[in-house]
């Protein structure tokens, strides 16, 4: 009787041994990544544009009754995709908007001083005041004026698209809705998605959760004055904090220390989770800055019927990131190659992909194994 009950203790001790190495097989197959606050800002980067608002008009000379050619003025911006499928960007208000009193004065100025030159320097104000009251300014179809928006990812340049070649990185986009810079200050555009050129997306937070002193980063295209008409832009990150909230205008504003300058208007800034949590609006000088929060950005959003989601360019890149920091190059490869199907010129993909292939060539690759889970958490879940 005992050997029999000791030969069920066995073969129980043996199952339950059996059962234990089992769950410890499973659980060795699955790995566990944290994305850092460096992942989501590369992560959010690929849906930021370049954006160029033209605004032109013609002058109807009084004297000759003659239309003279076009005068331009060009707004210069940072936008940001909202969805990926339709094609959704916002940026700031006043990278669209214009004053049509401030518009027909200079276009009036610029064409008399091209036509006229010298022989204005002998002129009465009288003589001033009257051409500006009889000289025309209007668009092509006799508006006050006519307006283009563009928008560019990756590098970018400030020319203004008038030739085919152009318009490989030039998207064409038409304005939806917008609140002027005495408002809310942000606008809705939208371009229509390109095969080989997928869009990809950012989520944007919930801005009545920032407190003062969080960590914030800026991602946008600065202009200088040392960046001419013909030099290509990339976007820059640069890292700040909330110093303030304030109201202005009846509506509040973040006030945020940290790097950014003419260009860098309606750019994202992103907590550390990667999520927009406001959009540049101004500055008092180069490191104290505004933001609308990005609560205004959802008001419009909701506005305008439009979804706010990631696509499948953000699943392809985030997967392949984390294979590359795993070490797991040829499997990140796969997604890289995945998401240049999708999207040719996604700069970043191509940048990790050749990191990866030359990984691979010095031997430092960690083979990855079929059927592994690889888990990914948002930075600072663990600590939740």
């Amino acid at each position: 009787m005992n050997k029999r009950f000791i030969r069920i203790l066995s073969v129980l001790f043996v199952l339950i041994l059996c059962i234990s190495f089992s769950f410890l097989g499973c659980a060795a197959k699955e790995t566990v990544y944290e994305l850092t606050p460096q992942d989501k800002v590369l992560l959010t980067q690929p849906s930021v544009c370049f954006v160029n608002a033209y605004f032109w008009g013609y002058v109807l000379d009084p004297w000759d009754n003659i239309w003279s050619d076009a005068y331009y003025w060009a707004f210069v911006g940072t936008g940001f995709c909202v969805n990926p499928e339709t094609g959704h960007i916002v940026t700031a208000g006043h990278v669209v908007e214009i004053s049509e009193v401030d518009f027909r004065y200079d276009l009036i100025y610029m064409y008399l001083m091209d036509t006229y030159g010298d022989q204005l320097d002998d002129w009465t104000d009288d003589e001033w005041n009257w051409a500006y009251e009889n000289t025309k300014v209007e668009g092509y179809d006799g508006g006050p004026y006519d307006m283009d928006i563009y928008v560019q990812f990756n590098t970018a340049s400030a020319g203004v698209p008038d030739n085919p070649q152009d318009m490989e990185t030039f998207i064409r986009a038409e304005l939806l809705d917008y609140s002027g810079f005495d408002q809310r200050d942000t606008a809705l555009i939208r371009i229509q998605p390109q095969t080989g050129k997928a869009l990809s997306s950012v989520i944007v937070g919930d801005s009545s959760k920032v407190e003062t002193q969080d960590s914030l980063t800026i991602i946008g295209y600065p202009w200088t004055s040392d960046i001419g008409q013909e030099n290509m832009l990339n976007p820059t990150i640069t890292n700040g904090s909330v110093s303030g909230r304030l109201m202005l205008g009846g509506t509040e504003v973040l006030q945020v220390q940290g790097d950014a300058r003419p260009g860098n208007s309606g750019g994202p800034v992103v907590n550390n989770k990667g999520e927009v949590v406001g959009i540049l609006t101004m500055g008092t000088d180069d490191t104290n800055n505004y933001l609308r929060p990005s609560n205004d950005v959802k008001e419009m959003l909701s506005r305008n019927g439009v979804t706010n989601k990631l696509g499948i360019v953000d699943e392809e890149f985030k997967n392949g990131l984390v294979m590359y920091r795993l070490k797991h190059y040829s499997k990140a490869i796969e997604h890289f190659n995945a998401l240049l199907n999708l999207s040719q010129r996604h700069l970043l993909a191509q940048e990790y992909r050749s990191k990866a292939q030359e990984a691979i060539n010095k031997g430092e690759e960690i083979p990855y194994k079929e059927g592994t889970e690889i888990k990914i958490m948002e930075p600072g879940a663990s600590q939740e």
